[in-house]
């Protein structure tokens, strides 16, 4: 433990240990150690930690023992966190019904049943517990509404292609007139579905991607793509989903509870719950907001508890009630239409630009690096 403190040592201050497994408290201590200002010592944690059976994470906290003038007793000064271990993996049990169509797949378990479309280029159904819950077609996203930075330093300028890339892919080709089919590879306890999307880019760019269908249920997604810094720099890599707008009811597991971006994302692993509208900031001009970082999992439920569950494997998820364009179309909040769904996107974005709104670049270290392959792998289940 390291005391950058100039005059104060942390004796100064109450020491709160909390153990935590998948998000959920295990065990805690409220005790005194004394570091003095410039100084580094070790300490020996008040409890063990499990190596099997989950993810721990340990936080230590640095509380007010009184009352000041700037904060009340209680109030956190400093903390950091550990994380140990690691989510068990999820056995798949059942069986699956495959039913092969003209124009679709059909996947059929227990409790769940999916379409998958060649007509239309992706996955046009998924139905749990009797209930539909896509409301539009996954498909590949390149593009997050712009921030005010961002306009300053003219990254549209630079990146405006995976706009277009974003709107318009397709597995479609030929003016349209001749589509790429997708592949299934089925084994006894899977059914994998693969389609290929075109991009609206220069040079020419192609994405891969494959849905893994579970006897429970579960869904494993993939997204694939080749080097594309020849297109320009690559504001988002994620998938983007259109849910009903019925489950507005978000949790997460993972940084929070504010919103979150690579360059912006001193916060604490927890689970944190709120409304998808509370995800969209009230700034003047709407752009792009309600980022969460290092999520392991979210649900997106209704006022039954019902929806969906996305297990993100520790990558970026947002849910607002609008897409990426329709949120840069708004020049005001008034402009912004009437919510009709639940838009889900789960992948990575570059930071959020640069340290001002006078042209500053976001720094390399927290661009999307496209100069080699790239790739996301996540999961979703009804609940």
């Amino acid at each position: 433990m390291e005391n950058n403190a100039l005059f104060t040592p942390t004796s100064d201050y109450d020491c709160e240990i909390l153990l935590e497994k998948d998000g959920e408290f295990e065990d805690g201590y409220l005790t005194e150690v004394n570091v003095d200002p410039g100084e580094t010592k070790s300490f020996d944690l008040p409890f063990e930690i499990p190596t099997e059976g989950g993810e721990y994470v340990v936080t230590v906290s640095f509380l007010l023992k009184k009352d000041e003038l700037w904060a009340d007793q209680g109030h956190e000064v400093a903390w950091g966190q550990g994380v140990f271990g690691k989510a068990a993996e999820v056995k798949h049990e059942g069986k699956l019904t495959v039913v092969h169509g003209w124009k679709n797949l059909g996947v059929k378990g227990e409790n769940f049943e999916v379409i998958f479309s060649r007509l239309f280029g992706g996955l046009v159904s998924y139905v749990y517990g009797g209930r539909e819950l896509l409301k539009t077609i996954p498909k590949p996203n390149f593009w997050r509404a712009m921030t005010e930075n961002d306009m300053a330093n003219q990254l549209p300028f630079r990146a405006g292609q995976w706009k277009a890339a974003s709107m318009y892919v397709s597995h479609k080709y030929h003016h349209g007139r001749r589509g790429t089919d997708y592949k299934v590879e089925e084994k006894e306890d899977s059914v994998k579905v693969i389609y290929t999307y075109h991009l609206a880019a220069k040079p020419a760019m192609d994405c891969k991607v494959s849905y893994t269908v579970f006897p429970d249920g579960e869904i494993q997604v993939s997204l694939d793509m080749d080097p594309s810094s020849e297109v320009g720099e690559l504001p988002e890599f994620s998938m983007m989903f259109g849910l009903d707008y019925d489950l507005h009811h978000l949790k997460w597991y993972g940084k929070g509870p504010e919103e979150t971006y690579v360059d912006r994302q001193n916060a604490k692993i927890g689970i944190y719950e709120n409304e998808v509208m509370d995800n969209m900031a009230k700034y003047l001009v709407p752009q792009e907001c309600g980022n969460k970082m290092d999520v392991r999992f979210a649900e997106l439920t209704d006022n039954r508890g019902r929806g969906i569950r996305f297990n993100c494997n520790h990558l970026e998820f947002s849910a607002l009630p609008w897409t990426p364009q329709e949120v840069e179309n708004a020049t005001h909040q008034n402009e912004l239409p009437l919510p009709v769904r639940t838009c889900v996107r789960v992948g990575k974005q570059m930071g959020i630009a640069g340290d001002d709104t006078w042209g500053a670049l976001t720094h390399p270290e927290f661009m999307l690096d496209n100069k080699k392959p790239m790739n996301i792998t996540f999961s979703f289940r009804g609940i």
